[in-house]
């Protein structure tokens, strides 16, 4: 029973992790010296001469890769639903803290670096935003499977 909605939703999930490698997290634009700077932060350095990032950010690789992995074999648990809820329960937390480490320690802990130089303005990169979409489809994808599980005991009911 692959073909149900909360695989798809799961299968997007896993799409949105992947695709979150290749966006930028977050974009800084600061002045300095007359001049306009835009700075890329990303999972991985994008120059050599870059002040927002000097080396790959493993933390959130690692959150990244281990949520995809979660998500893929809860794909597989389909006979056993309230295993497959826990276990997108565990996703779910993991990109919770995914979310809280990106946006409050990461990108504001640069932001923090760069202003020692000057002021910059921080714009969320699409990756950050692919991380809030994938909370979404958890908790539609936890909502689905909860909602055959009740079908499938109203139906043993009627046995």
């Amino acid at each position: 029973m692959l073909q149900r909605i909360q695989t798809v939703w799961m299968l997007f999930v896993v799409l949105l992790s992947v695709m979150s490698f290749f966006f930028p997290l977050a974009i800084f634009t600061f002045e300095l010296k007359g001049l306009s700077i835009h700075e890329v932060y990303g999972f991985f350095p994008k120059s050599v001469e870059s002040l927002a990032q000097s080396k790959p950010e493993y933390a959130l690789i690692i959150m990244q890769v281990v949520i995809s992995i979660i998500v893929l074999v809860s794909i597989f648990l389909y006979k056993k639903r309230p295993l497959q809820i826990k276990v997108l329960a565990g996703a779910f937390l993991i990109t919770a803290i995914y979310i809280a480490v990106l946006f409050f320690f990461k990108i504001d802990g640069i932001e923090k670096e760069i202003s020692i130089l000057a002021q910059p303005k921080v714009s969320y990169g699409i990756a950050s935003y692919l991380s809030i979409l994938q909370l979404f489809l958890l908790i539609l994808a936890q909502r689905a499977i909860r909602k055959d599980e009740r079908m499938v005991r109203s139906s043993e009911r009627l046995r």
